[in-house]
This record gives C-alpha cells, sequence and structure tokens, in this order.
C-alpha cells in the first residue's frame, strides 16, 4: 500500500476521475455564471455586454431585497433550529438512552436526513393542507378544540415562512445530531469520570467539560448550517413556489425565476455570484471570530 501511495502516477490515476468531474460539472459552470454576469439576455439569441450593470442592478432591485431578507430570516431560523436541536438529540442520545437503543435512536433521527427533499416537502405540504380536507396540523387542532387556530399555513404570508422553517428544520436535525454525536463520543470518558468523581453531577460535566471540548464541532455545524440554509431551493419551491406572493422567495427561487422563467442569464448569474460571496463573506467570518477567541 505504501509503494501505490508513493508512486505519483498511481495518484494520479486515482486523483483524476473526480477532478475531471469536480472541472467539467462545478468549476467551469462557476467560472461561466460568473462571466455571465457582465452580460444580460439569453446565451446564442441576444446576449449583449454591459459590464458592471448586473451588479448596479442589485442596490435598486426590490425583489432582490426581499429575497435577500427571507433569506436571511431563514438562515437565523433554521440555522438556530439545527444547531440547537441538533445538540440536544445529540446529547440525548450520547447520555440520555441505554446503549442498546442508541443504534435505533440514531436511525429514527437520521431517517428524515435522506429522504428525497421533493418528497419531504410534499410530506410537508400535506401535515399543512386545508383544502380539500384538513392536513394533520389541522386535524389535530380541530380534534383538541382548537379549531380557531385553523389556518391555510402554507397560503398566509404570516406563516408560510415559519412552516416552510419547521418543515427544513425537521428534515436537517438528524444531519447535525450525527455531527454532534460523533464529536461526543470523541471525547475522553477519563475526564468525565474524573469530573463525576470529584462531585459534579451530569449537567455540570456537560456544561464545564463535554461543551467548551465540542467547539470545533459547533464551529464546523455552524459553517455548514449557513451553507446550507443559503442555498436552500427544493422545501420552499415546492411548498410554496415563494409565495405567497414573495413571502418565501430565497436568493435561490429569485435566482431561478429570473434565469429560467425571465430568460435573464446574466442578471440570474449575477444573484447567484451573490449568494456564493455571501456564503464565503459568513463563513469567513464566523472562522475569524474563532480564531480570535481562540488567541484571547
Amino acid at each position: 500500500m505504501e509503494k501505490v501511495l508513493r508512486n505519483r502516477k498511481a495518484i494520479l490515476v486515482f486523483i483524476l476521475p473526480g477532478l475531471l468531474a469536480y472541472t467539467c460539472f462545478v468549476f467551469y459552470p462557476m467560472c461561466q455564471s460568473i462571466l455571465f454576469t457582465f452580460f444580460e439576455g439569453t446565451p446564442n439569441v441576444k446576449f449583449d455586454f454591459v459590464g458592471l450593470d448586473n451588479y448596479k442592478r442589485l442596490f435598486t432591485d426590490k425583489s432582490f431585497r426581499n429575497s435577500f431578507l427571507v433569506t436571511m430570516q431563514y438562515l437565523l431560523v433554521t440555522g438556530t433550529g439545527w444547531i440547537i436541536l441538533g445538540y440536544g438529540t445529540a446529547l440525548l442520545l450520547r447520555y440520555g438512552l441505554k446503549a442498546k437503543h442508541t443504534n435505533t435512536a440514531r436511525t429514527i433521527v437520521y431517517l428524515p436526513v435522506v429522504i428525497p427533499g421533493v418528497a419531504a416537502a410534499a410530506l410537508w405540504a400535506k401535515i399543512f393542507e386545508i383544502s380539500p380536507q384538513y392536513g394533520l396540523l389541522n386535524s389535530l387542532l380541530k380534534a383538541i378544540g382548537l379549531e380557531s387556530l385553523v389556518r391555510p399555513w402554507i397560503g398566509t404570508s404570516a406563516t408560510a415562512m415559519w412552516a416552510v422553517c419547521i418543515a427544513e428544520i425537521w428534515k436537517g436535525i438528524g444531519y447535525y445530531a450525527i455531527i454532534f454525536y460523533a464529536g461526543l463520543m470523541d471525547i475522553p470518558k477519563d475526564l468525565e469520570e474524573a469530573a463525576s468523581i470529584d462531585g459534579a453531577s451530569k449537567w455540570q460535566v456537560i456544561r464545564h467539560i463535554v461543551f467548551p471540548l465540542m467547539r470545533p464541532v459547533f464551529i464546523m455545524c455552524v459553517v455548514l448550517a449557513i451553507m446550507n440554509s443559503l442555498r436552500v431551493y427544493d422545501m420552499p419551491r415546492i411548498l410554496t413556489n415563494g409565495g405567497p406572493g414573495y413571502a418565501t422567495t430565497t436568493l435561490s427561487i429569485y435566482m431561478y425565476k429570473v434565469a429560467f422563467k425571465q430568460w435573464k442569464y446574466g442578471y440570474g448569474s449575477t444573484v447567484a455570484v451573490v449568494t456564493l460571496l455571501l456564503t464565503v463573506v459568513f463563513t469567513s467570518i464566523v472562522k475569524r471570530m474563532d480564531r480570535k477567541e481562540m488567541t484571547e
């Protein structure tokens, strides 16, 4: 095995297929999108060079500002939900269950993650349904005497975004819970046992020993939550199609509508590039804050 790993030709053979796939399906389209931001129209039909006009247009585009604010709200709600509930679920798996039940519980927790996004969105559409018959949520509210709360959850601007966020949090909790659980399993048991012998309660062990040691895992999960929130598309697209109005139109949905419905590939590419830049900026801020606190 060492002989193979020292062979540069062998390494190239193993790396080349993945590198080619990444170049063709990720790097090249990304470069092409960046190039498209300096043009307006549809390629091979009418594609005129406009320089930085597309970027200037962002500052006066009310629909873009609305999509940006919706995306920030989505990031705040779902990102916070994924981190807090994912960590809480991981703690429950690690400390709240007997060892013989852990594998089954992990499977149940992770199951929503493997469900395709379209299928999960269709499932939640049925849960929030109000016509032609009540879905699960409205049926439960009616059954317990709270029929006054029955409403079209994904058809009202006041509740549509919250409904989408709840559905997305449900689907993503397992992903972050398993990452946190893996981090908890790496914490040396000797530290926990020593603290317990010194009289520390389980909560004190979690707060003063486990939580500080989980810092790198938290940073990684925050970065992942930012990336996944900013590029969200399938859940709001299937549940609400960005509506009602523009209440759930995220940057990804707005980019799709501009590029593939209005045939403005240049401006759509500009929105996509800005989304990428936001991801880079936010993740860089998180990493810089972490490095700063580590050096203090």
